[in-house]
């Protein structure tokens, strides 16, 4: 007798049908208890994921109006910068730039020749446009007209600046300066 035979192997079942319902029962809840506990642990990874998301959306909007107020304070910085570029086909204006930064400055500014700038692309919507300043006076003067140049509402970029005395002993001074002001084309 084989004890693998399908024949007695169904004999024995009809014999214990009790027992073999009872296997065949436990069988099949151990297959479904398996699958829901896969199940579980597949939803409690995504519960995790959609609480991680939860959290940063959360920091997101407590943060959101702090973000708004930034980005309108950035836009109206860009829109400041924007609307005292200098333009490079207006030279005048660039010119008395210059004068206008301070109120001793037409006393104290000797030369001023703008410089042939450098060629740029078209792809760039800026230039920088050199200038060529000598300014003659005390010290104080000089100093107060180079913060009034670096803090004023264009943006210039001193390249290069010596200070030399025309006669020693005297308290004059002269400033030669090369600067370049970001422009608009």
């Amino acid at each position: 007798m084989n004890p693998f035979d399908s024949s007695q192997l169904f004999g024995v079942v009809r014999r214990n049908i009790f027992c073999s319902v009872c296997t065949a029962v436990s069988l099949l809840l151990l297959a479904g208890l398996w699958v829901l506990r896969m199940d579980a642990h597949s939803q409690e990874i995504l519960y995790r994921e959609r609480s991680q998301e939860g959290a940063a959306m959360d920091s997101t909007l407590v943060t959101g109006p702090l973000i708004k107020t930034e980005l309108a304070r950035a836009q109206e910085i860009v829109q400041r910068i924007e609307s005292n570029l200098a333009i490079e086909k207006n030279l005048a204006d660039n010119l008395w730039y210059f004068y206008r930064i301070d109120s001793e400055s037409k006393e104290i500014l000797t030369s001023l020749r703008a410089l042939n700038a450098d060629p740029s692309g078209d792809d760039y919507e800026y230039k920088l446009i050199p200038f060529s300043l000598q300014l003659t006076g005390t010290y104080q003067q000089l100093g107060a007209y180079m913060l009034h140049l670096e803090t004023g509402p264009r943006l210039v970029q001193i390249r290069s600046f010596s200070f030399r005395r025309p006669n020693p002993g005297s308290p004059g001074l002269t400033l030669l300066l090369d600067a370049r002001v970001l422009a608009k084309k």
